[in-house]
């Protein structure tokens, strides 16, 4: 019996010896094993824009936090029309967001700000620079807001 025991140990000493170190380790998030879920409320929004032959409509996701995601659309009268997503963040009254759209089969990527009025966005200009093809704002700070298009809420569809 002790030398079962004896052999029973030394393999059992081999096995865990020849283990890596490089473990994989798993984070578990303590609601799920709660049984409880974090479930924000907010409800999607719904804006447009629309003056004489060119619109704009933009749709956030209710995501309950300061992150913005949602679907942005330019249809200006003359021009290509573009669409695509939006991800980024409010600050107070201002909602600054990365566009990536697509314009007659190109992809581009820029800034985007509006200051929010009551049931309006005013979307802000200001002076811009490229980074690895993307343009982006040069000072938040200094954006001009309300000069072009005003989004106003409507129904989402």
């Amino acid at each position: 019996m002790r030398k079962l025991f004896a052999a029973f140990a030394f393999i059992t000493t081999a096995i865990l010896s020849c283990q890596s170190d490089n473990k994989k380790y798993t984070t578990v998030d303590s609601t799920i094993m709660s049984g409880q879920e974090t479930v924000y409320t907010v409800p999607d929004e719904c804006f447009e824009y629309k003056k004489d032959n060119s619109t704009a409509s933009l749709r956030i996701y209710g995501t309950g936090e300061n992150k913005v995601l949602g679907q942005l659309k330019y249809q200006f009268d003359g021009k290509d029309k573009n669409s695509g997503d939006i991800y980024g963040l409010v600050k107070g009254d201002t909602i600054i967001v990365d566009y990536k759209f697509q314009s007659e089969g190109e992809y581009s990527h820029r800034e985007v700000a509006w200051l929010r009025k009551g049931d309006q966005l005013l979307e802000g200009y200001g002076d811009v620079y490229q980074v690895n093809g993307d343009t982006k704002f040069k000072d938040i700070h200094k954006l001009i807001f309300g000069k072009s298009i005003t989004l106003t809420k409507t129904n989402c569809k």
